[in-house]
């Protein structure tokens, strides 16, 4: 359960940062595994790498690519705050893993699609949630996240590219932690001015109402369904599948 002030950090700034929500052994194991599919990526030439200088990259489709994936994005402690803020039926838009390489460049803020193609005013009410998780030690170093606290309640603007904003603040801490981000809050990667990579998970997630970011029912493999517990079948999407009524 979350606290009132958990709540109220979600409601008035749009963030809220879970310390302590995975072990250390299995942060290990999850950035080891997320490493070896951005080589493997890579290797075949299907490295998924963005940025002005392509020193970002993602890995797509983690419910798919390991039991330790299918494990964490049903953690309790990150599921509950996505469902405080998209509905007890939230589904998984996607899973993916984010490796800032050294020399990542600063992302610029940002809103998540498809708030950013909506009409304004956007609604008032969250409608999409990110979940990150800290594979690594996030610092003002290596690319912390950072976001402008309460920003999803400026229902009638954008972040503008090149403007530096006053209230914008990187969001620290140790490896292990999540942290909770509402879709409508402005929010990006921050330059990596390490000499390693900065690993972290994104779980992104939607009402139930909308389509996801990944179609699950095409992506994943009949032996991960097979095993899926009652949660991973809902997140996946299997309770708002659209009726077949004639």
């Amino acid at each position: 359960m979350l606290t009132t002030s958990q709540k109220s950090q979600l409601n008035e700034n749009g963030i809220l940062l879970l310390t302590n929500v995975i072990s250390l052994e299995t942060t290990l194991q999850l950035r080891e595994r997320a490493l070896e599919l951005a080589s493997a990526d890579k290797k075949a030439g299907k490295g998924d790498t963005y940025l002005s200088n392509d020193n970002a990259q993602r890995v797509w489709n983690l419910v798919d690519k390991g039991e330790v994936f299918e494990e964490a994005i049903q953690n309790p402690h990150m599921l509950v705050a996505m469902e405080y803020l998209l509905g007890a039926d939230c589904t998984l838009s996607s899973f993916t893993a984010n490796i800032l390489y050294p020399g990542a460049v600063d992302a610029g803020l940002h809103i998540d699609f498809p708030l950013s193609g909506l009409p304004t005013p956007r609604p008032s009410f969250p409608m999409v949630a990110n979940s990150v998780w800290f594979l690594d030690d996030f610092t003002t170093e290596n690319g912390a996240t950072s976001c402008v606290p309460g920003s999803h309640k400026r229902l009638k603007s954008l972040p503008e590219a090149g403007v530096e904003y006053n209230d914008k603040q990187q969001i620290c801490g140790p490896r292990g932690s999540v942290l909770i981000v509402n879709g409508a809050v402005w929010h990006g990667s921050s330059e990596n001015m390490s000499d390693t990579p900065r690993v972290a998970l994104l779980g992104f997630f939607c009402r139930s109402i909308l389509k996801p970011q990944q179609d699950h029912f095409n992506l994943v493999s009949e032996g991960v369904i097979e095993r899926a517990t009652p949660t991973l079948k809902r997140l996946l999407g299997y309770n708002s599948i659209p009726n077949n009524r004639t």
